[in-house]
């Protein structure tokens, strides 16, 4: 269902465009038409070149759309909610096509096609968001999707929430006080569930309130809770309101939605444009890497991604082949030097392995690390969606292993090539520094963050600060 949520925010944008698009086709239309009360118009755009041009404003103000949130999940169910957000959005998106009219000081069309047009698209919009909201409520409603929901809290409020959740056609089971204080977290709430929510006060009850909200983030389940009037007094956020019932949703990172979407964006094309143009260095690289020692040009390791998701990560062979640990390599011989170099000459701090002069490095791998580039195949990792060109970096199992409920939201997000610790010290920074950073682009995540990061990457890289 999780894959579903994120099919019907995307599918959202090109309904959008198209209804945007299509009010301003009908508004052209209507200037046409021979109304008595209306002067007729002195100069109309050719048809062809009014609608290529309209295509491009639809797609600024899907944009803008994005820009104010619009496309951050859930959806309104509503259709008055649906309606009240569009007039915002097409009323600020007119403003701006209005304050760059004025600025370039042309005209496009005419003031009455623009008055259409906001009119139209207002409607329109409202319909075309409408529409994708009830396609998912029939799905759900004919168990083509089903949304998983647990509902902790053996009380009426749970019981009245469950019956409305049934009738949506979501998935929905209730989980008693008493179940929840004798079952560990993990035994109760399977990895597969969509949502979680609290019907009662049972977060300050048991001491689970905190693993329960850190096994949600750690396994991306939509944590959501009912408040005791306290709390709603207190809290400044916005809340949901479920069959008559104020429930609020903990957001751990803005990652989400559009701005998720907008990431895998710029990761798709920049890939590409970076394998394409690195594609003659990148097949330099390979056959020297073959030369200088035995083995295969590529290091192939396992390792676990967002929500602990594993897939194969690729960087170019820096190491001997049989000191090489990991599937397919040095075997028991390669994982005791591993185990022996890392309790005895570890220069890393924490769960962190670091070793300037590491003997089971080849010449080539040497120069490789000192560059990054043994890191340059994970470009194909980013491009098939496993990894980020920027977010924490891909840990081993057996650090993960040794993770806190704390440590384990850094899973919370694809691993990047690129992070923010590594343009803030690299190897020289502490486990735990690393931690807090990486914490931070979580919680505070944004896009001009990632280019940020991606520019002061390259100064690092060419200083070799920190890189061993």
């Amino acid at each position: 269902m999780r894959k579903f949520q994120l099919l019907f925010t995307i599918l959202q944008i090109p309904v959008d465009w198209l209804m945007i698009w299509l009010a301003f086709g009908i508004s052209y239309w209507l200037r046409l038409q021979d109304i008595a009360s209306i002067p007729q118009a002195i100069y109309m755009l050719p048809l062809t070149n009014y609608l290529a041009l309209t295509a491009l404003f639809a797609l600024v103000w899907v944009i803008i759309f994005a820009l104010l949130g619009e496309y951050n999940p859930p959806m309104p169910r509503n259709f008055g909610k649906i309606f009240r957000q569009s007039v915002i959005d097409v009323s600020v998106a007119l403003a701006v096509l209005i304050i760059v009219w004025f600025g370039l000081k042309e005209v496009f069309f005419s003031r009455l096609i623009a008055g259409y047009a906001w009119f139209l698209a207002i409607f329109l919009v409202s319909f075309g968001r409408y529409l994708v909201v009830r396609a998912k409520w029939l799905l759900s409603r004919y168990k083509i999707i089903r949304e998983n929901i647990i509902l902790l809290g053996d009380n009426e409020t749970a019981k009245e929430l469950q019956v409305w959740l049934l009738k949506q056609g979501s998935q929905a089971k209730i989980i008693s006080e008493e179940e929840l204080a004798t079952k560990s977290v993990s035994e109760i709430i399977p990895k597969e569930t969509d949502q979680v929510i609290v019907a009662g006060d049972l977060l300050h009850k048991n001491g689970i309130g905190l693993d329960l909200i850190n096994y949600c983030e750690i396994h991306g389940i939509r944590f959501r809770y009912l408040p005791t009037m306290t709390e709603l007094k207190s809290l400044h956020v916005a809340s949901e309101v479920v069959r008559g019932y104020p429930v609020i949703e903990l957001k751990p990172t803005p990652l989400e939605g559009w701005g998720k979407i907008a990431k895998r964006i710029f990761d798709f094309v920049a890939s590409s444009i970076l394998i394409i143009l690195l594609s003659p260095l990148m097949i330099i690289i390979a056959i020297l890497v073959r030369r200088d020692s035995a083995g295969p040009a590529l290091f192939i390791q396992k390792r676990p991604g967002e929500y602990g998701r594993e897939f194969n990560c690729f960087k170019y062979r820096s190491m001997y082949t049989h000191l090489s640990t990991g599937e397919g390599y040095g075997g028991e011989e390669a994982d005791k030097l591993r185990k022996d170099l890392k309790e005895t000459k570890n220069e890393g701090d924490g769960l962190l392995f670091k070793m300037k002069e590491d003997p089971r490095i080849t010449k080539m791998g040497k120069w490789l690390r000192k560059t990054s580039f043994d890191e340059l195949p994970q470009l194909f990792n980013v491009l098939n969606g496993d990894m980020s060109l920027v977010g924490p970096r891909p840990p081993l199992w057996d650090e993960v292993e040794k993770y806190n409920p704390r440590q384990f939201r850094r899973l919370m997000v694809k691993p990047g090539i690129t992070g923010l610790w590594q343009v803030s010290g690299r190897s020289d920074a502490s486990f735990e520094e690393y931690m807090k950073l990486d914490m931070y682009y979580i919680e505070h995540w944004s896009m001009l963050m990632d280019i940020q990061i991606l520019f002061r990457t390259v100064g690092v890289v060419l200083s070799k600060k920190g890189a061993y």
